[in-house]
């Protein structure tokens, strides 16, 4: 069994001015992300994380096991970050 998967972080800082990835739109986003991966033949789980330290560099995510960090990533970057994915898990 492949073990790659997409984390994706959704945490939401209450703070005033604080900015978080589920305030960026996280959320939503993964929605995008798994229509993308569907449609592109990847089947590889996108799993909701509470933080992955980095909300200050807008929507975060990163290829797991081990893989590349994904920071700042709006619905421009899903075709990359759907290839990149791929490519990943074919190689694991």
């Amino acid at each position: 069994m492949n073990p790659t998967r997409l984390i994706v972080c959704v945490n939401q800082r209450l703070g005033a001015g604080q900015k978080s990835c589920a305030g960026s739109g996280s959320k939503e986003l993964i929605e995008v992300i798994k229509k993308n991966f569907k449609a592109s033949g990847v089947d590889v789980p996108v799993v909701e994380q509470v933080c992955l330290g980095r909300c200050a560099e807008g929507i975060a995510m990163r290829i797991a096991p081990g893989g590349q960090f994904f920071t700042q990533v709006n619905k421009a970057d899903v075709t990359l970050i759907t290839e990149a994915v791929k490519k990943f898990s074919e190689n694991i």
